[in-house]
């Protein structure tokens, strides 16, 4: 193979590559990384120098790679941070052949498995690839994708054997997307969820480019997609199909009708099988069944028809298809039909036991929040769908889980942790009820004060000495003290004691976050907890309200407000379960608390705090927007790239709001109301949200 590819970082050199050169041939090597130059650089070098090759998810636990590896046989960890690559680890031989490929699978149960890619296998999809789309030495490959995936590494595969340029981006880098597009990139591989991102952005919108082909992959394009990314960049997505085990095998031209995937690839060979493996006649559903460059027959798991003038179209996973009689009904189908609904923005479906027999469920985001009515759904699936695919039952949820490529998220099969960490989480309670009990006495406000011994707090507090020394000696253990650096000087202590979110956690502690109450959540369900019928008390609204509203707030609010180019003279909207504080800082504009939406339009609406239950229906929020109008939610979501701690997931079971959880639901809802989401923000730790959308002049 030649040289590593010139990337848009024009890296054709990685820091530390002399020690991937020297990696034994047929040893496993995990590779984790981000997505751009440094990992096709790091990659290149594995495979020319015979590494069996194990990639992985650079953002998944640690102990998911531990995991992983263990399942390879063992290895080393080949770890990319900015342009250098670390090596660790203990050389393990492979039993695959040396240039082997592994990736990480999910299996129907949810638990990864590992697809070994030969080298050939790869270097045979490239050339599909490349072939299909005209690759050539000029051209210039567009991947905003996460290069561990298999549908990433075929196109990958297309660049090395054309010898063209390859631009790597995280799919999470939009702007530098589209300014690559605007360079003139000539070829864009994308899934269709970082399609839809793109178009929906006006601000990368370039309709004027030098695209001549943009393929979308592991997932369906809808029509509604097809006119957005049509508008957006003057070119249609051409469809792409293929499978881990396999590559690609499909590809469909623009003006394929939704569902389709077009036609095979060179090499392909294809037959959709009833249940006996029988070929079933032209329209008819089946299984798809493929073989390339005349290997054996190999069952994709995947529901099709073939029509010789459309081509394949895809109907869902065999593992998902449900019996209703003599047929075998795809969920896929159904879901797609309910996302036409101007209200629905995701759906699933799946069946549910009753009696002897199964009834349809089909679960539904609305825009309206999940307390909406569903009336009126079902009608809608039977006028687009036949007698046998109506669902049964419709039930509005907060959000459909979804992967990285936009397909669901199969349960994943749990096993207890080591007894080590059950007993530390046993233990962890007396850390906070030492802390919770310093404040009882008084001990935090006195130390914030000033630096102070244990007699001169006990003499002060009113405390037995002895029994106060014991207990501050356990604090300073548990590292809630530490000695003063300037013993006796009687300076003020730590100015920020974090003392409101305290309050509101000791609060918590002995209301809403507790065994009972998370047990009865998850016995009755979040919509019908004990917090909905109860409600806060006047004391944990009062404590929130000081832990939730303070300088990191108006920080935030500063940083809405320019983002969203608020000016005086602009009408604005406040909803939020606090004081007001983007009117506070902006001087202006009408606040709403936990009443009713007010009628009128207005220039900015801002959602603080508020997006997950007071302003939970995204249609009425669209419908106070003035055209060209701004949307500004600023909030916690449970999606934040660097995640968040598991202590808030308990608050949201508890007592959070139930509706758009994560940063993904709340970005499809606004898109179903009409609105195109610009800039996503994250500010703090753990991360709050400033997510910015717009509603297009008329």
């Amino acid at each position: 193979m030649a040289d590593p590819p010139t990337t848009a970082d024009g890296l054709d050199a990685l820091g530390g590559v002399e020690e991937l050169r020297r990696v034994e041939p047929a040893t496993t090597v995990a590779l984790a990384a981000e997505s751009g130059g440094p990992w096709l650089a790091a990659y290149r070098t594995l495979i020319d120098a015979g590494a069996v090759v194990l990639l992985l998810d650079r953002d998944a636990p640690h102990a998911e790679h531990r995991r992983l590896l263990t399942a390879a046989g063992g290895g080393r960890l080949a770890a990319v941070e900015g342009d250098r690559v670390t090596v660790t680890g203990t050389p393990v031989s492979s039993s695959h052949p040396p240039g082997t490929v592994l990736l990480p699978s999910s299996g129907t149960t949810g638990a990864p498995k590992l697809v070994a890619r030969s080298p050939e296998s790869l270097r045979a999809e490239g050339r599909r690839h490349a072939r299909h789309a005209g690759l050539g030495a000029d051209d210039t490959l567009l991947l905003p994708l996460h290069l561990w995936h298999a549908y990433a590494l075929g196109w990958a595969h297309a660049a090395f054997e054309a010898e063209c340029r390859i631009v790597a981006l995280p799919p999470t880098a939009l702007g530098r997307c589209a300014e690559q597009i605007a360079a003139g990139a000539s070829v864009l591989a994308l899934v269709p969820t970082v399609a839809r991102l793109l178009a929906q952005r006006r601000a990368h919108a370039v309709p004027d480019n030098a695209l001549r082909l943009a393929m979308a992959g592991a997932g369906p394009v809808d029509e509604a997609l097809q006119e957005r990314f049509t508008a957006a960049f003057g070119i249609g997505l051409a469809r792409n199909y293929g499978s881990t085990e396999t590559g690609a095998l499909f590809s469909g031209a623009p003006t394929s009708p939704p569902g389709c995937v077009g036609f095979p690839l060179d090499g392909v060979e294809f037959r959709v099988a009833a249940p006996d493996g029988a070929a079933v006649r032209p329209g008819a559903q089946g299984e798809l069944l493929v073989r390339v460059d005349g290997s054996a027959w190999h069952a994709t798991g995947d529901l099709a028809s073939y029509d010789p003038t459309a081509g394949l179209r895809l109907l869902g996973r065999r593992t998902r298809a449900i019996r209703r009689g003599d047929r075998w009904i795809a969920p896929e189908e159904i879901e797609a039909a309910l996302c036409l609904h101007p209200d629905v923005a995701d759906a699933r479906v799946h069946s549910v036991p009753h009696g002897t027999s199964v009834v349809l469920q089909a679960e539904v985001v609305h825009v309206r929040g999940p307390g909406a009515d569903a009336h009126g759904l079902k009608e809608h699936a039977r006028a687009l769908l036949g007698p046998q695919k109506v669902p049964d039952r419709v039930r509005c949820v907060s959000e459909v889980p979804r992967g990285r490529v936009g397909k669901p998220v199969p349960p994943r099969a749990l096993t207890l942790a080591a007894p080590d960490a059950l007993v530390a989480a046993a233990t962890a309670y007396k850390r906070s009820e030492l802390l919770f009990t310093l404040v009882e006495l008084g001990i935090v406000d006195a130390l914030g004060e000033g630096a102070a011994t244990a007699p001169q707090l006990a003499a002060r507090l009113g405390l037995e000495e002895a029994a106060a020394a014991e207990l501050l000696r356990a604090a300073e253990d548990a590292g809630l003290l530490r000695p003063d650096e300037a013993a006796g000087s009687g300076r003020p202590g730590t100015a920020g004691t974090g003392r409101e979110l305290i309050e509101l956690e000791r609060e918590l502690s002995r209301s809403w976050v507790t065994r009972e109450a998370l047990a009865e959540a998850v016995r009755t369900g979040a919509a019908r907890r004990p917090y909905e019928a109860e409600g806060p008390s006047e004391r944990l609204r009062e404590v929130y309200e000081a832990a939730m509203h303070g300088p990191a707030a108006h920080h935030r609010a500063r940083s809405g407000l320019a983002l969203a180019r608020f000016a005086p003279g602009h009408r604005l909207l406040e909803v939020s379960g606090g004081p007001g504080v983007y009117r506070k800082v902006a001087g202006d504009g009408v606040h709403v608390g936990r009443g009713p939406l007010p009628d009128g339009v207005f220039d900015l609406v801002v959602l603080a705090n508020a997006v997950h239950g007071p302003a939970a229906d995204l249609r009425a929020v669209a419908e106070r927007l003035s055209p060209g109008g701004r949307l500004l939610v600023d909030d916690v979501f449970l999606d934040v790239p660097d995640g968040i701690p598991p202590e808030t997931r308990l608050d949201w079971l508890t007592h959070g709001g139930l509706a758009w959880p994560t940063e993904a639901a709340a970005s499809a809802g606004l898109t179903a109301v009409g609105l195109t989401v610009e800039r996503t923000l994250h500010l703090g730790h753990p991360a709050c949200t400033l997510l910015l959308a717009t509603r297009e002049r008329s």
